[in-house]
């Protein structure tokens, strides 16, 4: 799909599609995407994580509801995991119904009736689409070596550098489906896939101005600043806290925002103390590394965190998408 940029010459928007598992940056993502002028977002799968599948879908229904979205279907993705899962305490932050403090309300429409291989084979069946990540990668594996045409992922998960947050050394998404995870990241994508991890997302943070600039945005930008409200609470400092899968969902639109180091990965399932971990070989000389077994992602680095609350600041400013 193209549309007219400011010198009226036609330009492609970007074809994406957003697998979430129901959290309240997740919704967030979702916002930026769906009311983004350059970004066609074809569906939104709907993964058992934070939240059950059932719920992260009707509360992806509400938020498009709010922004005025009922083109983009939502589909059911895995319902859990796909294989042994390490034991992980439950998320708070993300309130008891996925949607912050907020009681839900009543959706315009379910899930459709497809599963996510058939609906997403028809609506990549000429071109591709990228799919970006922010929940366990559960349906992603699902999805592969089947018709759906993908290009590489944009993935929210992991740990490089720094300690995890659901375990020692291993972030959420990943500790939720390892299995899952090692498919995914070990899968032959056309081109690298790019890892999103806590390194980054922690850093990439939302203060006042852009919750102020939510709040002025609409009914669809004032709802999501009061579930941010919420989130925010669990955060170190709630004045300048990370939102992980809106940062995600921003670097997939525009991956200038952060810089990129190219390292062979994999993820730990071997159900020992690293389990769920994303294994990157730091070595300077890398010996005795197979390709086949340790492919090269691009791994984000040094986030522009300025130009994050920028593109916020100006995706809350009312456009005619």
């Amino acid at each position: 799909m193209t549309t007219m940029g400011e010198d009226g010459m036609a330009q492609d928007r970007q074809r994406v599609v957003l697998d979430t598992d129901g959290g309240v940056d997740d919704l967030a993502a979702l916002w930026f995407l769906a009311t983004h002028s350059e970004v066609d977002l074809l569906a939104v799968v709907a993964t058992a994580g934070a939240r059950p599948a059932s719920l992260t879908a009707r509360n992806a229904i509400l938020l498009l509801d709010l922004v005025e979205r009922p083109d983009v279907p939502v589909v059911l993705g895995g319902s859990g995991p796909i294989g042994p899962v390490p034991g992980i305490a439950p998320v708070e932050m993300h309130g008891a119904e996925g949607l912050g403090s907020l009681r839900p309300w009543e959706p315009s429409r379910g899930p459709v009736r497809a599963t996510a291989e058939e609906l997403l084979t028809d609506l990549t069946a000429r071109e591709p689409a990228t799919l970006i990540t922010t929940g366990p990668l559960s349906t992603a594996a699902a999805l592969i070596d089947t018709a759906v045409r993908l290009n590489a992922p944009v993935v929210m998960g992991g740990v490089i550098r720094r300690a995890g947050n659901a375990l020692p050394r291993a972030e959420a998404n990943i500790a939720r489906d390892p299995s899952a995870a090692a498919q995914v990241v070990g899968h032959p994508w056309p081109s690298p896939g790019r890892l999103v991890p806590l390194d980054v997302t922690m850093t990439t943070t939302l203060g006042p101005a852009e919750l102020a600039a939510l709040e002025v945005a609409g009914t669809a930008g004032a709802t999501l600043r009061r579930m941010l409200d919420h989130y925010r609470s669990y955060a170190p400092d709630p004045g300048n806290f990370p939102c992980h899968d809106l940062f995600t969902a921003m670097l997939a639109v525009e991956p200038s925002l952060a810089a990129y180091e190219p390292l062979p990965l994999r993820v730990d399932t071997g159900e020992s103390a690293a389990w769920g971990m994303t294994v990157a070989d730091l070595r300077p000389a890398r010996t005795n590394v197979s390709a086949e077994q340790w492919p090269t992602w691009q791994i984000a680095t040094h986030p522009d965190t300025h130009r994050f609350r920028a593109a916020l600041r100006q995706a809350a400013i009312p456009n005619d998408r």
